[in-house]
């Protein structure tokens, strides 16, 4: 009678056990599904070089030469992060800044947006050549035409970042490539 009591508990609890991994598989999946469903909601392209990564309510490109050609037909400046997965000041940029409303709305009214890993394709590592890229984060500005106008080095708050963005338009340098 006690050897099967103890395995009576024993399959409950193996039951509760298996139960509890099934919700936390589905709750995983759930998550996992969500950003897809809303990278289709926002007709997001499977193509290698139209594919966007959805920050919140911010839409980014994969791709700066994408970025740049969309920007001549819609007239808007085009601002391209540059980051690598390693950065730490790149992720704290990502989640302060790319992720506050009013930066979200201030970027999706004025520019198209491209992010840019400078080590992990052919693509990354040619544009943090061709714009000398140093460091990290680094954001180049175009203007509507495609004309590299400068460039952000470094960690902004969301207010200094818009400041900075604006006063590079207005003020590009004599030399955009410089630091």
């Amino acid at each position: 009678m006690k050897n099967e009591i103890k395995r009576s508990i024993v399959r409950t609890r193996a039951a509760k056990w298996f139960a509890a991994a099934a919700v936390a598989i589905t709750a995983l999946s759930t998550f996992q599904a969500i950003p897809q469903a809303q990278a289709q909601t926002k007709g997001e392209s499977a193509s290698a070089d139209r594919r966007l990564i959805a920050a919140n309510d911010l839409i980014w490109s994969t791709s700066l030469a994408t970025s740049l050609n969309q920007a001549k037909l819609k007239r808007k400046y085009v601002l391209a992060d540059i980051y690598t997965d390693w950065c730490g000041w790149c992720k704290r940029l990502d989640r302060d800044t790319f992720s506050n409303p009013q930066m979200m709305s201030y970027l999706n009214s004025k520019y198209l947006c491209a992010k840019v890993n400078a080590e992990s394709n052919a693509e990354g590592k040619q544009v943090a050549a061709k714009y000398r890229v140093s460091g990290f984060p680094c954001a180049l500005v175009f203007d509507p035409s495609g004309k590299f106008i400068g460039k952000l080095s470094g960690y902004y708050k969301p207010d200094e970042y818009q400041n900075a963005l604006e006063d590079l338009i207005k003020n590009p340098p004599s030399d955009p490539y410089a630091e």
